[in-house]
């Protein structure tokens, strides 16, 4: 458990919030029962699982979504906010979210859109959501076939934590949570890195130490969303492996799950960061034998480079034909390197991007920075000294 009965609290320029520890669904259900005035905006299929133990607000009124990226859309939000406009809902509502990511992403957006916002709840069901998304304030839905370029910061007033909810998440899903708990370690620290590596080997993605990887995810991105609430500066390095990522959730219709995208994007990151002279081999070879052992992935269907960097070329933080990059240089230091998209990561047979197992096995990938540049140039944000 996240130290039950030791609530984790968030400074927010919104107004602060904690994240609540339960140690089971029945008690965190009475809470959500005795919140003012509750409009429910949950997944179906945390519904359907978990209708007898949320008995307590069974009454409440309530819209139920299917949790799919086609429905992290405005189209998504409009349809919550009609649901709430039928129930009867007005400036005392509290907007309920229960479920993952994507539940919370169109809640946030409709809690913050009606009459100019109303306070929302969450309760995080995923493991993704419960380790990181959580808190940070960040909401955003997509457009189009490109992710997250729609969205505000709005804080939630309370969030409402049982790790309960991970004992019925299917594997893929745990592993998927565990790809940001991997990407937020890499940022904290070597020892973190260590942890989490040594710990999953030894017991698994469901080994005792989950709880304390939770904690842990949490209390680095606390750290770091208090500093730059708004991701002007350091906050940015929480993309970490997000840009890479981001791409292949793209060119493959989301068939790669959030956290798996990550965990091989931060895996392309560090391989960049060490062509170009910015990170060890050996920091590089340690993360990438954990990636690929714990987190491959076979993808049904083909892509190359040039569709992952046209995909790159219409992520949020690409601007005037850059992207900024979040590479590693080393365990505890990553930080924010502006790339030029075409001169340094342009097809190239100079190498091949070992990808970790996403189509069966390695897959030659014509994505290199060979004539790059070293990087010596003071980088825009970083958060070192942790190793």
């Amino acid at each position: 458990m996240i130290a039950l009965g030791a609530p984790l609290a968030i400074a927010s320029s919104q107004g602060d919030y904690a994240v609540e520890p339960f140690g089971d669904v029945a008690s965190l259900a009475v809470a959500v029962a005795s919140l003012r005035d509750p409009f429910v905006i949950a997944d179906e299929r945390v519904w359907k699982r978990y209708a007898d133990a949320f008995a307590p607000f069974a009454s409440a009124p309530r819209y139920v979504l299917a949790a799919t990226e086609a429905e992290k859309t405005l189209a998504g939000v409009e349809r919550a906010l009609l649901a709430l406009q039928a129930a009867g809902g007005d400036k005392r509502t509290t907007v309920v979210a229960i479920g993952g990511g994507i539940t919370q992403d169109v809640a946030t957006l409709a809690a913050h859109l009606w009459y100019r916002g109303v306070p929302y709840v969450y309760v995080p069901t995923t493991l993704l959501a419960m380790a990181d998304s959580c808190i940070g304030a960040k909401c955003a839905v997509n457009l189009g076939a490109f992710k997250n370029q729609l969205g505000t910061f709005a804080s939630p007033q309370r969030v409402l934590l049982c790790e309960r909810f991970a004992d019925t998440l299917a594997d893929d899903d745990v592993r998927s949570g565990y790809g940001e708990i991997v990407k937020l370690a890499i940022v904290e620290s070597a020892a973190a890195f260590a942890a989490v590596r040594d710990d999953v080997t030894a017991g698994g993605f469901r080994g005792p130490a989950l709880a304390a990887h939770v904690r842990m995810s949490l209390e680095t991105k606390r750290r770091i969303i208090e500093l730059d609430e708004h991701e002007r500066d350091v906050r940015r390095i929480l993309n970490y492996g997000h840009t890479f990522g981001h791409a292949l959730e793209a060119v493959t219709n989301n068939a790669v799950p959030h956290g798996i995208a990550v965990a091989w994007g931060l895996d392309v990151a560090n391989f960049v960061a060490w062509r170009r002279g910015l990170l060890a081999r050996a920091v590089y070879d340690e993360v990438h034998a954990f990636v690929a052992e714990r987190f491959a992935f076979r993808s049904a269907g083909a892509y190359d480079a040039a569709s992952l960097i046209s995909a790159m070329r219409r992520d949020k933080k690409a601007s005037a034909g850059s992207v900024a990059l979040i590479l590693a240089h080393a365990l505890g230091d990553v930080r924010v390197v502006p790339a030029p998209l075409d001169a340094q990561l342009r097809p190239a047979d100079a190498a091949a991007l070992r990808l970790v197992g996403l189509q069966g096995s390695e897959v030659p990938l014509n994505l290199t920075t060979t004539n790059a540049p070293h990087e010596t140039s003071p980088h825009t944000a970083s958060l070192a000294g942790n190793g």
